[in-house]
């Protein structure tokens, strides 16, 4: 497997193997997030359709983009507008770079296409279990801090509530993490993100209460970025 477009990061040995077998891959992407460029998209699409047989495309949906911005304190109807204008620039960010990667044959979708698919049902239902025992609660709920925090001023701190609600976009994005594999009825898939937070790789340690589904990877994944050559004769 060629590695010269992307750095990879495996959770485990495990996550590894099933990369490497090349079968199926879910590339989840975050409207609002501005490491989702064109051009990164450009170069994960190419790397992708290179290198494994089936890519799915799962965008976080508008419900999960408006509770990124709720859990930063934002009123409901600024939180929803500029939602709403993230999921629509990652639309044609994504149609651009699909376009710019040479068309290649991969599914987009957004997480709240398959709320009603049996697998993803019973993977949901899983993670919410796992956010009634306490030690996960509490890394999910810290997870969220950060994730919220991570755009805002220093020393800004969401409220409890602005947490809570927060909370959504892992609920919803967690079982394409641990179950992947079964929402696409796929023998082996491998999920990936441009940054894993702990919430998600916990359920891939051999000492947590909860893990992931059989069959089921999940890896860091980024896009190489070019290097700038300085100008002939720059010191």
């Amino acid at each position: 497997m060629q590695h010269e477009l992307v750095d990879i990061e495996p959770c485990t040995d495990n996550c590894a193997r099933i990369l490497a077998a090349g079968e199926h891959i879910v590339l989840m992407v975050s409207p609002g997030n501005p490491y989702f460029s064109v051009s990164r998209l450009t170069i994960l699409f190419q790397w992708a359709a290179q290198e494994i047989k089936h890519v799915d495309i799962v965008v976080s949906d508008l419900q999960m983009t408006e509770a990124t911005y709720l859990a930063r304190g934002l009123p409901d109807s600024e939180a929803r507008k500029k939602a709403r204008a993230d999921v629509r620039q990652m639309a044609s960010r994504i149609r651009r770079a699909r376009h710019a990667a040479g068309d290649p044959d991969l599914r987009v979708s957004e997480f709240e296409d398959w709320t009603g698919n049996p697998e993803y049902r019973r993977a949901r239902a899983y993670v919410q279990h796992a956010m009634q025992d306490p030690a996960y609660s509490a890394l999910c709920r810290q997870g969220t801090r950060d994730a919220a925090k991570a755009r805002m001023p220093a020393g800004w701190e969401p409220t409890e509530q602005h947490i809570t609600t927060g909370l959504i976009h892992s609920e919803k994005a967690l079982p394409f993490a641990i179950n992947a594999v079964g929402i696409f009825g796929a023998s082996q898939t491998v999920t990936a993100y441009s940054k894993p937070a702990a919430q998600f790789t916990y359920f891939f340690n051999e000492d947590s209460a909860f893990r992931a589904f059989p069959g089921q990877g999940y890896i860091g994944l980024r896009a190489r970025e070019p290097e700038v050559k300085s100008p002939s004769g720059a010191n």
